[in-house]
């Protein structure tokens, strides 16, 4: 595992020290809410909430996000929260019982650095990321699984019309627990984005996420959302989420709410 993490390491550090060079950027703070629900093909339902502070540093074709979330899982802990605590992810592993409570506390800390590219004389977007998820959530409670995971990713898009297709593909490097011995998986999103008008942007994308325990289903969701400009300092996003196996959650919903500097 450590020898197939250094070169997502390396490229973040490349990243980050070539970044330095660069002029003023462009600072943005947001504040989210997230509620999901499923069963997960077991007995309890598990509902996930997710309250994730956000921060965003943009300069030039290089961008830097930073989530600290705060999460509260009620379930009989057999399903822990993975990717950060959002989008209804679940992973087997935790420490199950008969016994539904509700634990609360720090989730999983994200980070990510991006390298956008437009290519000239073309409608084309590609922006390559590379992201950390630190294993921050307490184990003991099922927040997480106290591990570290290393993910690649490449989004493009085509930006020709008001009705903007997109792709991301990306892998990702999963920690170990003591208890299961996850696998390294391949994770995609596409859909479609459609610009209504100058300060409202409609989002329909399918993710999909390779099953990170053998004999589970793969991750399928679909999703919807929609972003409003409130003016030139503030953005607001509402959205709904669908799972479609039990990799994820059955529903879910959520918001969020962004202040540019």
């Amino acid at each position: 595992m450590k020898k197939r993490i250094l070169p997502v390491i390396t490229l973040f550090t490349v990243l980050f020290v070539s970044n330095s060079a660069m002029a003023e950027g462009k600072l943005s703070i947001g504040l989210g809410y997230e509620q999901t629900s499923g069963d997960y093909g077991q007995v309890d339902e598990t509902e996930m909430t997710s309250m994730p502070l956000y921060f965003q540093y943009i300069r030039d074709a290089w961008r830097f996000k930073l989530s600290i979330p705060y999460i509260s899982v009620t379930g009989d802990g057999s399903v822990i929260p993975s990717g950060g605590g959002m989008g209804g992810m679940g992973s087997f592993g935790g420490t199950g019982g008969s016994v539904v409570e509700t634990e609360s506390g720090l989730g999983d800390v994200t980070g990510s650095l991006s390298r956008s590219f437009r290519p000239k004389n073309s409608y084309m977007f590609y922006e390559l990321t590379a992201a950390v998820k630190l294993g921050t959530a307490s184990p003991e409670k099922n927040l997480g699984s106290g591990e570290n995971d290393y993910s690649l990713s490449l989004y493009s898009a085509y930006g020709k019309h008001n009705l903007k297709p997109f792709l991301s593909v990306g892998y990702q490097f999963m920690g170990d627990i003591a208890t299961v011995d996850y696998n390294d998986v391949i994770f995609a999103k596409a859909g479609l984005m459609y610009q209504i008008n100058a300060k409202t942007l409609m989002n329909m994308s399918y993710d999909y996420q390779q099953a990170t325990v053998d004999g589970d289903d793969d991750g399928k969701s679909l999703s919807l959302s929609v972003s409003r400009k409130l003016n030139q300092k503030w953005l607001a996003n509402v959205y709904l989420v669908n799972g479609l196996t039990d990799s994820v959650a059955d529903s879910g919903a959520g918001f969020s709410l962004i202040r540019s500097f």
